[in-house]
C-alpha cells in the first residue's frame, strides 16, 4: 500500500460521474474540492445560456397589450421552454453528483451523510467548512482511506466493513 498523490481535476471529475449517485465510501478532499470548481464552471454557463434565453423568450417592447398575462402569444414560448430544459440538465448533470461527493468527503472525516440535511435550512456553509478538514487516516466505518488504497476513491470497489 502506497500513498497516492491528490486527484487532479480530470480525473476528479470523471471519479465524481463514474460514481453519479453513489454516496458508500470515501472521499478525499481534492476530489471533492476540484468538483466543486467544475461544478460551479457549470452552473455559471446555465446561468448565462438561461439568461439568455429568458430574455430572448420576452424580446420586444413592453406594451400593455403585449403583456404575457393578458396575451400568451406574446411570450416566445420555445426559448423559454429551452431556458427551464438548460436548469433541469444542470440540476440533473451536476447536482446529484455534487450531493454524492459530499456525502463522500463528510464520510471521509467520519460524519454520516444525513449532514447534507443542513442544505434544507441553508446551511451549506458548514458542509463546506467540514469538507476543508483532514480525513481520518487509516480505514473508518464507511470504508478504507482513499489517501491509502490504491483505486479506492477511484472506482465504485466494495466498501469494506
Amino acid at each position: 500500500m502506497t500513498r497516492g498523490g491528490p486527484m487532479g481535476f480530470g480525473e476528479a471529475v470523471a471519479t465524481c460521474f463514474r460514481r453519479y449517485a453513489t454516496v458508500r465510501g470515501r472521499a478525499r478532499r481534492s476530489e471533492f474540492w476540484w468538483f466543486q470548481l467544475f461544478g460551479s464552471l457549470v452552473w455559471m454557463a446555465a446561468a448565462v445560456t438561461f439568461a439568455l434565453l429568458w430574455l430572448a423568450a420576452f424580446a420586444g417592447e413592453a406594451r400593455p397589450s403585449e403583456d404575457p398575462a393578458i396575451n400568451p402569444d406574446a411570450v416566445a414560448w420555445a426559448p423559454l421552454t429551452a431556458a427551464f430544459g438548460v436548469l433541469l440538465i444542470s440540476v440533473l448533470a451536476v447536482g446529484v453528483p455534487t450531493l454524492a461527493v459530499t456525502g463522500r468527503r463528510l464520510h471521509d472525516v467520519g460524519m454520516s451523510a444525513w449532514w447534507l440535511l443542513l442544505l434544507v435550512p441553508g446551511l451549506g456553509i458548514v458542509l463546506l467548512a467540514i469538507s476543508v478538514v483532514a480525513g481520518q487516516p487509516g480505514a473508518n466505518r464507511f470504508g478504507p482511506d482513499p489517501r491509502i488504497v490504491p483505486g479506492a476513491s477511484r472506482d465504485n470497489a466494495a466498501v469494506s466493513r
